[in-house]
């Protein structure tokens, strides 16, 4: 005779099962979350995603599952921001040596699991259920939760750029297609959008390059000038949203794929970027600065246009001084920059990415 319990553990097996048929990071921390919300009878699921950017124990809440019963739909919230040192209790389960922690509330019960990566805490899944779960399911969970870590591992592997731990070029046309996928959902949602409602935001696409590297190996050597490769990208995880997307696209030059962020805001955000990379004290080389270029992404557009776009304002940058943001909209509406055509110099050094 088949128990609640019984079928929680079957659920979970399935869940993990799937977990396995998955490839793209996104869909396994999705399916992840998802997963565990379904299999629990959770009226909800949280992840929380910890990083450098948000304190020792800073965190972001980069996801949730939920609907009625068993049901799940999953919603990014890249905005939606919790920390855990104002939560106790999420607090509470980043340091709990069981590895999880559990209380009861008006609603129910509250669990929140670590979720480990590269021997540290990386992800807190925060799991509401209206009834107590029972110890052999939160066993259940824990194994589920190594399954996901071990598959997490396995693709990080194969998919990060060994020297600095971003995601390397061979990630960038999934994730590319993703964030057009972002900006013509919220294209249409701008169209079809309520009065009450206000508008999404866009996503961007940055390209950040390091002012004369060449000279920071010529003059100190290359261990020196891969020293200055891993605290950038370190800067970058600071400076940078859990939910943003940063690569290493060889050599001194990063790509950085935002999305729901204001126009009004972007600048501020690659210009705290930019200005930490100044500051920051780099061993034997002392200051490093860099340049940055970006453009608005535009759905209706291929993608060697979109970052011939972000190249052309970050050369602009490169040849106006550097140590710079420059957007490429601003640049073409006071006319510094003439709007890329697909025979433009600037789309053609693009072409070769694609």
């Amino acid at each position: 005779m088949r128990t609640r319990t019984g079928d929680t553990l079957l659920a979970l097996l399935k869940a993990a099962q799937h977990l396995t048929s998955l490839h793209a990071r996104d869909a396994l921390l999705r399916a992840f979350c998802v997963g565990a919300q379904r299999a629990l009878g959770a009226a909800r699921c949280d992840v929380y995603v910890l990083g450098p950017g948000f304190g020792r124990r800073g965190a972001e809440r980069i996801g949730w599952s939920g609907g009625e019963g068993v049901g799940g739909d999953w919603d990014d919230a890249p905005d939606d921001k919790a920390a855990p040192n104002e939560d106790a209790f999420l607090a509470l389960a980043v340091d709990a040596p069981a590895g999880f922690h559990r209380e009861r509330n008006p609603d129910g019960w509250r669990l929140a699991f670590q979720v480990r990566h590269a021997d540290r805490v990386r992800w807190v899944l925060d799991v509401h259920t209206p009834t107590a779960v029972a110890a052999v399911a939160i066993d259940g969970v824990r194994a589920y939760i190594h399954c996901f870590e071990r598959l997490m591992a396995h693709w990080d592997y194969a998919n990060l750029d060994t020297l600095t731990g971003l995601l390397n070029r061979k990630t960038f046309d999934e994730q590319f297609d993703q964030l057009i996928a972002v900006a013509e959902r919220a294209r249409r949602q701008d169209g079809e959008r309520r009065e009450d409602k206000a508008p999404p935001d866009p996503a961007w696409l940055g390209i950040v390059d390091i002012d004369h590297f060449k000279n920071i190996n010529d003059t100190w050597g290359h261990l020196f000038g891969d020293e200055v490769l891993i605290r950038l990208a370190d800067c970058m995880r600071g400076a940078f949203r859990g939910s943003d997307k940063l690569f290493r696209f060889g050599g001194e030059e990063f790509v950085v794929m935002l999305r729901n962020v204001s126009a009004d805001t972007v600048t501020s955000i690659f210009e705290r970027f930019r200005a930490q990379v100044e500051t920051h004290h780099f061993p034997q080389v002392g200051t490093v600065t860099c340049s940055i270029g970006f453009a608005q992404v535009d759905d209706r557009l291929p993608p060697a246009e979109l970052l011939g776009r972000a190249d052309s304002a970050l050369y602009y940058g490169k040849s106006h001084g550097r140590n710079c943001t420059w957007a490429y909209e601003a640049l073409v509406a006071t006319g510094k920059l003439v709007a890329t055509t697909a025979t433009s110099s600037a789309q053609q050094d693009a072409d070769q990415y694609f």
